[in-house]
C-alpha cells in the first residue's frame, strides 16, 4: 500500500493529538520514589483478596470506636460547658495577666488560651488553682515562681495572675449527632456511613499486613525515609527550641547512631511494614499510581491542616515520598474494601 504524504501528515497529526488527549487527561504513569525494585525479594504476602469483615464482631468495632475516637480528638469534638465549675482534666480557655508589685511582666499575658488542668505547663498553684472556679468567672491567683524559673527577674518572686476562665472543654466527647455539620456532612447517619468505610478499610489493611511476612528492609527506601524522619526531628527541635539536632543529642546523652537505631526500629520499620505490603499488593494487581492521584493525596492532607498551610510547606515537612505512600495507600485500601465481603 503506496501511504502518499498527505495521508502520512493526517496519520502523524491524528498521533500527536491522541499523545496530547492521553497527556492532558492526567493518566500518566508517576515516577516512582518508593520500593523500585521487585518486592518479592523483601515482603511475601498472605491472604487480602475477598476478605470477610463482619461490621458486628467485637473486633470490628473496637476499630470503628477507635476511629470514632480519633475525629473527636482531631476536631475538638468534646462537650463544651459555659455553667459549672473547672475540674481536673478539664481543658479551660482562659485570658490571663500575670503582674510583679503591680506591673505586668513580659510574657505573662495571654488571651483565649487552652489550658489543660493538670497537664503542669504553668508554675505550680496556677492550675490547682483554678479547680472549682466557677466558669465565667475572673480570679486572682497568688503565686510564687520557682526559684529554678529561667528568667532570673522571675525566679522566686511573688507574682499576682488575674485568671478570667472563658469556658471549658470536658473530656467528654460529644455524640455524633450533635457535631456532624461541624464535619459538612448533611446528617448523622451520612457521618456515620463515612466512618463505618473507614472502620472496613482500616480493618482490612491491619488484617493484610498481619498476614503478609516481611523478610528485610530495602536499603535504599530505609535510607530516604531516616533521611526524612531525620529533617522532622531536626525541624521540631529548631522551631521548639531554637537549636540543632547535635546539641539535642548531647543534652539527650545520645549518639547519632543511637538516635538512628532507635528512629528506625521503633518508627521507620513499622512504617515500612505497612508501605511494603501496601506496595506490593499495587504491583501485584497492577493498580494505577498516576500524578494526579499524588496530586489528590497531597491536596486531601493540605486541607486537612486548614489555612496557612501549603503543599510547599508539607513537602518540606514530610519529604517527596510522603504523598506518594498516601496515593499508594488510598489506592490499596480501595482496592482490599471493593473486593471485601462485608457482613
Amino acid at each position: 500500500m503506496v501511504i502518499t504524504m498527505k495521508k502520512f501528515l493526517a496519520l502523524l497529526l491524528a498521533a500527536l493529538l491522541l499523545t496530547a488527549l492521553l497527556g492532558g487527561c492526567g493518566k500518566q504513569k508517576a515516577d516512582r520514589i518508593l520500593y523500585q525494585s521487585d518486592l518479592k525479594k523483601y515482603v511475601t504476602l498472605g491472604e487480602y483478596k475477598g476478605l470477610t469483615v463482619d461490621t458486628k464482631s467485637d473486633e470490628f468495632q473496637s476499630v470503628y470506636e477507635e476511629i470514632l475516637s480519633s475525629d473527636v480528638s482531631a476536631h475538638n469534638l468534646y462537650v463544651k460547658k459555659t455553667e459549672g465549675t473547672v475540674q481536673e482534666g478539664d481543658t479551660a480557655n482562659i485570658d490571663y495577666e500575670g503582674k510583679k508589685d503591680g506591673v505586668a511582666f513580659a510574657g505573662g499575658t495571654a488571651q483565649g488560651y487552652d489550658l489543660t488542668i493538670g497537664s503542669n505547663q504553668f508554675i505550680p498553684g496556677f492550675e490547682s488553682g483554678l479547680i472549682g472556679k466557677e466558669i465565667g468567672s475572673t480570679v486572682d491567683l497568688n503565686l510564687t515562681f520557682p526559684e529554678s524559673y529561667s528568667s532570673a527577674e522571675l525566679a522566686g518572686q511573688a507574682v499576682v495572675f488575674t485568671v478570667k476562665i472563658n469556658y471549658v472543654t470536658t473530656t467528654e466527647a460529644r455524640k455524633p449527632e450533635e457535631y456532624y455539620s461541624e464535619l459538612d456532612f448533611s446528617t448523622a447517619e451520612d457521618y456515620q456511613k463515612d466512618v463505618r468505610e473507614r472502620a472496613v478499610k482500616q480493618f482490612l489493611s491491619d488484617a493484610v499486613i498481619k498476614n503478609a511476612k516481611v523478610k528485610e528492609y530495602p536499603e535504599k527506601d530505609l535510607d530516604i525515609l531516616y533521611t526524612a524522619y531525620k529533617n522532622r526531628v531536626e525541624q521540631n527541635i529548631k522551631q521548639n527550641t531554637g537549636s540543632d539536632l547535635a546539641a539535642y543529642l548531647q543534652y539527650a546523652g545520645q549518639t547519632e547512631e543511637s538516635f538512628k537505631n532507635d528512629l528506625v526500629t521503633n518508627q521507620i520499620k513499622p512504617e515500612m511494614d505497612e508501605q511494603m505490603v501496601q506496595y506490593a499488593i499495587l504491583d501485584r494487581e497492577n493498580l494505577p499510581l498516576t500524578a494526579d492521584e499524588i496530586d489528590a493525596a497531597a491536596q486531601k492532607l493540605v486541607e486537612s491542616y486548614g489555612s496557612g498551610v501549603t503543599k510547599e510547606m508539607l513537602t518540606e515537612f514530610y519529604g517527596e515520598y510522603y504523598f506518594e505512600a498516601l496515593a499508594v495507600g488510598d489506592a490499596v485500601t480501595d482496592y482490599l474494601y471493593q473486593n471485601a465481603k462485608i457482613r
